[in-house]
């Protein structure tokens, strides 16, 4: 692993941190948050704020982009947490992630019909919660070694994901975690 991205849920103090640390240690660290729309989630690389949650994707990718970054949509076929299909379809993404370490297989392969019908670039992500889950899922950039670069490989396709999708224990574990989490949420987006 030559680069990770962190993106944490509504928050990026974590991001900056680990993005001081990365350059400390020669790590690629890309900065990034995972923003809960009114639909599901949405994936800022590049940024250096906070997006605020709570806004419809249209308005999010705007956010995204005006604070210098790209927006892609996070494993949109996912219950509750993703922004479904017709949604990445729709939207002014830069990049559909279409590996995602948490999502069944067959969620993972429909978002990748989306992006190839779009002819959009391929992402892929760990979406880890534990350790152990680093690097079930990635993406591959050839030729790119800051984040600038990375992130302009991504918005012109040159990107590709790779890595192994949840099984099927692994998945129902996933779900009864995110319901207790949604009723603890009061049943809101996460």
């Amino acid at each position: 692993m030559q680069g990770l991205a962190i993106t944490d849920h509504n928050a990026i103090a974590g991001s900056l941190e680990a993005t001081s640390l990365g350059i400390a240690e020669g790590l690629l660290v890309l900065k990034g948050v995972e923003v809960t729309t009114t639909e599901g989630h949405v994936l800022a690389y590049g940024v250096r704020e906070l997006i605020p949650r709570g806004l419809t994707i249209e308005e999010t990718v705007e956010k995204i982009r005006d604070s210098g970054g790209i927006a892609v949509a996070a494993h949109p076929k996912r219950f509750p947490t993703g922004i479904g299909l017709k949604n990445a379809e729709a939207g002014n993404f830069s990049a559909i992630e279409v590996m995602n370490g948490g999502s069944s297989e067959s969620s993972n392969r429909k978002a990748r019909m989306v992006a190839e019908r779009r002819g959009l670039s391929q992402t892929g992500g760990s979406d880890a919660h534990r350790l152990s889950e680093i690097g079930r899922a990635y993406t591959v950039i050839e030729d790119a070694s800051t984040e600038d670069q990375v992130l302009d490989m991504i918005a012109k396709g040159k990107a590709r994901a790779e890595g192994i999708s949840t099984t099927a224990r692994q998945g129902l574990v996933y779900s009864a975690e995110t319901f207790v989490e949604w009723l603890k949420g009061g049943f809101s987006r996460l």
